[in-house]
């Protein structure tokens, strides 16, 4: 005779529904932070800013989930334009960054991927100057320089 412990069956069914719910809030944590979407820099009267050290930045770009578009001086010729970024902590944070479609010759977006890197000068209402950001290595040489006053 089998005997079936309704203990043992309410254990299980909330540890798969403990289970669950753990893998929906590993998926919902997880969201695509866009980094390297194309985004609009809005240089002509709008609220970018081109810095001292030619870094372009728009603090308030609605395409980028951080709300900042950047485009970096270039150290090599490139044809990237402005993109997305957002803070990391190192390179890793930045490897699914959106890259360029080969097919497409309009895509002017990274090509070579994205490096954790220091490029934003310390600006007043700039949350990310003088902070890791995802920057495209399209713009970076062999040395990135941290910015003055960083």
């Amino acid at each position: 005779m089998t005997r079936f412990s309704s203990r043992s069956v309410r254990s299980t069914t909330g540890l798969a529904a403990g289970v669950a719910a753990f893998a929906l809030l590993a998926v919902a944590g997880c969201a695509d932070r866009h980094i390297g979407r194309k985004c609009d820099l809005q240089l002509d009267g709008g609220t970018g800013d081109v810095m001292a050290t030619n870094i372009a930045v728009n603090t308030e770009a609605l395409e980028c989930p951080s709300r900042v578009c950047i485009q970096p001086n270039q150290a090599k010729s490139t044809d990237t334009g402005s993109l997305c970024t957002d803070e990391c902590s190192s390179d890793d944070d930045c490897a699914n960054g959106e890259k360029r479609d080969k097919s497409d010759p309009n895509d002017k977006r990274c090509q070579s991927g994205f490096a954790c890197r220091v490029i934003i000068p310390n600006l007043p209402n700039v949350n990310l100057a003088c902070k890791k950001v995802c920057v495209c290595k399209d713009f970076l040489g062999n040395e990135t320089p941290t910015p003055q006053g960083c």
